[in-house]
């Protein structure tokens, strides 16, 4: 009885992942392909939308002054700059403004997470001057040259959410774990979305690296404490019909937390995150997709069938 039950249980398994596999499968195949994604911009342009660019930053005082800087050498003068110091002990705001960034403090005992400082960092930028373009980088993240303008280029043709690469990089003397992280998040962060766009599919969002119309965001869609509130703001996004697009050309970059302890809880997070919003999100995506017939909003939902790879594999 028991080995009937486990064939049962595995044959059921193999089942619920032959579709999120084959979808990886393809997603792999299609971005080996020879050319650059569809819509992906090759050089940089001589950017005209402007841009306010909103940083949020929880204790980040070590490497806030490196990532304003390579912002505040992209930015135009008519763009703007926004650093949300949220719920800080440290001297993040300080560091912030000595170099010259607008900070904005807010502190909330019960209200923690990315999406609250987010809306609020949002509705201080709305109280200012309009711009075309807003792009989201956290504050231990590097934008590399020109991506902000080919992030403000492509949102602005678009007119919906654009994705940059984001790439975590394993830090000097990593260990096999961190290492075998780093090529996890390249596939799920390259791979997977540049296959998706060859295919002309839609991406998920990854939490930095973001631009979008100005107008298109709203407090009220930020301001939550989901584990994984990028991917949530992306797939409220495709469901209203404006799914993120890929723009492999716009790089951001940063480095996995040193210390083996830290770099596993945010693994974590990430993992239990993602698995509640195939849980909570992905039947509803499947059943809208194919009562409206919408095939971007499909393929978001396939995609994010896809499991985290440590458990698929």
């Amino acid at each position: 009885m028991w080995a009937e039950a486990l064939t049962w249980a595995v044959g059921l398994a193999s089942g619920l992942l032959a579709v999120p596999a084959s979808v990886l499968l393809l997603q792999v195949v299609a971005a080996t392909r020879a050319g650059r994604p569809a819509g992906a911009l090759a050089a940089v342009p001589e950017r005209q939308p402007t841009v306010a660019v909103l940083v949020p930053a929880h204790n980040e005082a070590l490497g806030i002054e490196a990532t304003l800087a390579a912002l505040q050498a992209q930015l135009a003068p008519q763009d703007r700059l926004l650093v949300v110091a949220d719920n800080c002990t440290d001297d993040t705001a300080e560091r912030a403004e000595a170099v010259g960034a607008p900070v904005t403090r807010r502190t909330h005992a019960s209200q923690r997470g990315k999406g609250y400082a987010l809306a609020w960092g949002l509705t201080h930028l709305q109280q200012g001057p309009a711009c075309d373009v807003i792009v989201i980088m956290d504050a231990d993240c590097r934008p590399a040259p020109g991506a902000l303008a080919r992030l403000a280029v492509r949102c602005q043709s678009s007119q919906g959410p654009v994705q940059a690469l984001y790439l975590m990089q394993a830090p000097d003397g990593a260990g096999l774990s961190q290492r075998m992280s780093a090529f996890a998040w390249r596939v799920k962060n390259q791979v997977r979305p540049r296959g998706a766009a060859r295919l002309g599919w839609p991406c998920q969002l990854m939490g930095t690296g973001m631009a979008f119309p100005w107008g298109l965001l709203r407090p009220a869609d930020l301001a939550n404490g989901d584990l994984v509130e990028d991917m949530k703001l992306g797939l409220d996004l495709a469901w209203q019909g404006r799914p993120p697009v890929f723009e492999e050309a716009a790089r951001v970059n940063s480095e996995f937390p040193s210390a083996d302890r830290a770099a596993r809880t945010q693994r974590t997070r990430w993992e239990h995150g993602h698995l509640a919003m195939i849980q909570q999100h992905l039947p509803r995506m499947a059943r809208g997709a194919l009562a409206r017939r919408d095939g971007r909003l499909l393929a978001m939902a396939m995609d994010l069938a896809i499991p985290p790879l440590a458990l698929l594999l």
